[in-house]
């Protein structure tokens, strides 16, 4: 029997063949339905490399495939090919849907137990989806998500101060899990010029915020240049398919004369075969980024005032 090493070494290669697809697709690819395709067959190679002859129990080998996916996520995150927070995401449901591969490879094994190498072209499946293009079955939803504050300030400090964020100092962000845990990008600057907000972010991050008519501070989402996000996602683009930025909105409600009620609300469309998954992720992010910026217009309103 080859060492566990030796069988880990195989299943990395593996791992780093499926993802080296993610590079050549055509870049409308619906790359979340490609990775769930890919963490099955990482399920599919975890039964095989681990336990070909089926003397393990199933959660040992659900085990050993576990660690060898985190593996696999720790090199990505080391090199900057993918972020912690993409990491985070994902590998979680990819290992999900890694176990019910591993449960249909046992039973593929049951079935051709006389000839298991009927099973290897299984392997191979998972990577021809692109091959194929196979619909993806999606589902659209608009999605918005909400932060308030009560800042003790008048509404115009409140508003200038959100219209023009000057350059935010480390030590005026608040601690956020987006931010400080996972490693995310947090906001820098904000400034307004001829009806478009330039945001700049950590990391490179830079986006606009082209202004709405109407009383709030409203915009919708434009990136000139979608590569200055992938600090962010280096493999969802926030133009779509899977997730498209759409508008931005403050509110502002006095509540008495130094007294303000300020919300900041963020819509997206979200598009994926996981959207129940993927939105507590989406309010999580956003409520962090919300809150970041809040903070510190709230400071520095109230500073001012």
């Amino acid at each position: 029997m080859a060492p566990v090493a030796l069988r880990s070494l195989v299943f990395e290669v593996y791992a780093a063949l499926a993802y080296a697809i993610f590079f050549f697709v055509p870049t409308d690819t619906n790359v979340l339905w490609l990775a769930l395709w890919f963490a099955l067959g990482l399920g599919l190679a975890g039964q095989l490399v681990f336990d070909w002859h089926r003397r393990l129990r199933f959660w040992a080998v659900v085990g050993r495939t576990s660690l060898a996916m985190l593996l696999v996520a720790c090199v990505l995150a080391i090199l900057w090919i993918e972020t912690v927070i993409c990491i985070a995401m994902i590998l979680p449901i990819a290992i999900l849907i890694a176990i019910i591969g591993i449960a249909v490879m046992r039973v593929v094994l049951d079935r051709f137990e006389s000839g298991s190498q009927l099973c290897l072209p299984l392997l191979a499946l998972p990577l021809l989806v692109p091959v194929f293009d196979l619909p993806s079955p999606t589902a659209s939803e608009l999605v918005s998500v909400s932060t308030s504050v009560t800042i003790d300030a008048p509404l115009g400090v409140v508003r200038a101060q959100a219209e023009n964020v000057s350059d935010i100092a480390e030590n005026e962000l608040p601690w956020t899990v987006t931010h400080n845990l996972l490693r995310a990008p947090s906001p820098l600057a904000a400034h307004t010029e001829n009806g478009v907000r330039y945001a700049r972010w950590t990391n490179g991050v830079r986006f606009e915020e082209h202004l709405l008519p109407g009383p709030d501070l409203a915009w919708r989402f434009v990136f000139p240049d979608p590569s200055l996000m992938r600090a962010v996602d280096p493999r969802i683009s926030p133009t779509g398919p899977e997730v498209e930025m759409l508008e931005g909105r403050y509110t502002f409600e006095p509540l008495g004369p130094a007294r303000t009620r300020a919300t900041l609300t963020t819509s997206y469309r979200l598009t994926t075969p996981v959207n129940a998954y993927l939105k507590p992720w989406g309010r999580l992010i956003l409520n962090d980024m919300h809150h970041a910026v809040l903070h510190v217009i709230t400071n520095r309103a109230e500073a001012a005032s």
